[in-house]
């Protein structure tokens, strides 16, 4: 096994071009592995590859609603059949104040997060990237 696949993988949804390089930049300053795509089809043939399968799917809310944003992550997350326990995380593009810096976990393992700042959505990443991988170790152990 690679060195960089031993990272946790995030598949990132980023369709911003001017946001999509610095959102890589600081997960990978991170630690993190990440693989991108810029649509929905792109993201599910990356997914379902041995080389792709990400640990977690994070959507960058533009233009869409959320609930849109929410359900390509799990069709994403279905059709490349991945692990029911992989999460999905949208950031939401506009919220109001009485929301920001929340994470609202919106399914089993699906969340909104409205972000302060960067640092809360590395937050939320670490603690959701930990509880996969602990449980995909788990899951391993006992079959």
């Amino acid at each position: 096994m690679s060195q960089e696949k031993a990272l946790p993988t995030i598949l990132l949804i980023e369709l911003d071009d001017d946001t999509r390089p610095l959102l890589k930049h600081n997960l990978r300053s991170q630690g993190y592995r990440v693989i991108e795509a810029l649509e929905e089809e792109d993201a599910i043939i990356l997914a379902g590859t041995e080389k792709g399968r990400p640990d977690l799917i994070l959507l960058n809310q533009v233009k869409l609603s959320i609930d849109e944003f929410l359900h390509m992550g799990r069709r994403i997350r279905q059709t490349a059949k991945l692990l029911s326990s992989t999460p999905v995380v949208v950031t939401a593009e506009r919220f109001g104040a009485d929301l920001e810096g929340k994470n609202i976990k919106v399914g089993e393992n699906d969340y909104v997060a409205y972000l302060e700042d960067g640092q809360q959505l590395m937050n939320l990443l670490h603690r959701l990237l930990l509880e996969a991988i602990t449980s995909q170790q788990i899951k391993h152990l006992t079959d």
